[in-house]
């Protein structure tokens, strides 16, 4: 036996495709009505179910399939319709009857067609098909008022998110002014969510105290250096840099220092010899100090004057500026730098440069073996991010900070706190 189940929306589609798909000479087994839709939609109309079998070619009763491929009659029709009103209304169907025998069955469809042929109908009655029955307005009205409840819970749902602290004015007044400053971004939110987790209330309204220790912080970030001018940092100091960045007048303020002040044996080497104006600045410098002043063509002979200047207390090399964007430059450089002795090369930057300008010289002149930073200009400017940012990022140490023209007095020793101060105040200490 093949049996197979078909659901459709009434009983005549269900029928109709039993008839298609399983021959007229199917057996309906059962008929029932089930919920069309999920179950959230109960409501809606529902469709019929049929289980329907057919007898295979190797069933013993094969005689009696071909007995039966006729189509069902209008009687057989109007029995599964009544018993599908039975289920649709709670009650049992009738147990069937048993079937006629091959003669009584002729005989009784044989009546059936002089019926109708007699009447003149020949169509099945259409009210039977009606359509199922629709909820009630009570059960309407129901599912309209839970689907407003519904409605009305999951509009007035309230996430609840995790509370922000509360910014303190004074902090965030800070914040702003590093960033105002050039401060890289990452390191002020860093400092100054520390702050915020470490620090009390009280203290993070209080400007002054605030204040200190944001400076520790920064100051903290930068590598230490001596604070002194009576330590000379190396024997032989090559001062590198952009052009313009104040080496040539770095180098007399050095100068000046070592020989008045401490009492040094100085000599001055200037390797910048393209630019006609650096010899003429250098031995201006030179005969008002007072010190030997050689000049330096070629990488030899740069190395010649090394050799031959070894009674000398401090040796000031002024090479010709860097320009970092120039390989044929950068490779000049190189050969004059390659001579000079390992950890002798500082690179001397102006505060008043670009951020990038300054990082890609670092970088480009970083292979040479750079010692330490001399920062420059400080008094040109009232933003010390750049110079910050230079000094955290590459970890160079600060040896000397220059300040105006005049070559007595406006040399100081590299100070991290100062400088940390300087971000912080916009304005570089005096002392």
């Amino acid at each position: 036996m093949l049996t197979k189940t078909f659901r459709a929306p009434n009983m005549l589609i269900a029928l109709k495709n039993v008839q298609t798909d399983l021959g007229s000479d199917a057996m309906i087994i059962s008929m029932r009505e089930v919920p069309a839709g999920p179950i959230w939609a109960a409501w809606k109309k529902p469709c019929v179910e049929v289980i329907a079998s057919k007898a295979t070619k190797t069933d013993h009763s094969s005689a009696t399939t071909q007995e039966n491929k006729g189509t069902p009659t209008q009687e057989d029709l109007k029995k599964e319709i009544e018993n599908l009103k039975l289920l649709m209304t709670g009650q049992k169907i009738p147990a069937p009857t048993p079937p006629l025998p091959v003669v009584g069955r002729k005989k009784e469809q044989s009546q059936n067609s002089s019926q109708q042929s007699e009447s003149g109908d020949s169509h099945f009655d259409l009210a039977d098909f009606k359509a199922f029955r629709k909820p009630t307005e009570e059960q309407i009205n129901l599912i309209s008022e839970k689907s407003e409840e519904a409605l009305a819970k999951a509009t007035s749902v309230v996430i609840e998110k995790k509370a922000v602290p509360e910014f303190p004015s004074v902090l965030l007044a800070i914040k702003q002014s590093l960033i105002d400053q050039g401060v890289n971004t990452l390191l002020v939110n860093k400092i100054i969510d520390t702050n915020l987790d470490a620090l009390s209330p009280a203290i993070l309204d209080d400007f002054s105290r605030l204040d200190r220790f944001i400076k520790h912080q920064l100051t903290a970030c930068l590598p230490p250096t001596t604070k002194s001018l009576a330590y000379v940092p190396s024997k032989v100091m090559a001062l590198t840099g952009l052009s313009g960045c104040g080496k040539t007048s770095c180098c007399a303020k050095l100068a000046a220092f070592y020989m008045i002040t401490m009492g040094k044996k100085v000599v001055w080497i200037e390797a910048d010899t393209v630019r006609t104006s650096a010899i003429s600045e250098a031995r201006t410098y030179a005969e008002t100090l007072g010190i030997p002043l050689f000049l330096a063509y070629t990488p030899q002979e740069l190395a010649e004057l090394l050799e031959s200047q070894k009674d000398a207390d401090l040796i000031l090399i002024d090479t010709a500026g860097c320009n970092p964007r120039s390989e044929d430059n950068v490779v000049e450089l190189g050969s004059f730098l390659s001579v000079i002795p390992s950890g002798c090369t500082y690179l001397v930057a102006s505060a008043t440069t670009k951020e990038q300008d300054l990082s890609q010289t670092e970088k480009t002149l970083k292979q040479f073996g750079l010692k330490g930073v001399i920062l420059t200009k400080t008094d040109e400017t009232g933003s010390f991010g750049a110079s910050f940012n230079l000094l955290w990022q590459s970890k160079l140490s600060l040896y000397f900070v220059s300040t105006g023209h005049q070559i007595f007095g406006n040399l100081k020793p590299g100070n991290p706190e100062q400088l940390a101060c300087a971000v912080v105040d916009g304005d570089y200490p005096e002392k």
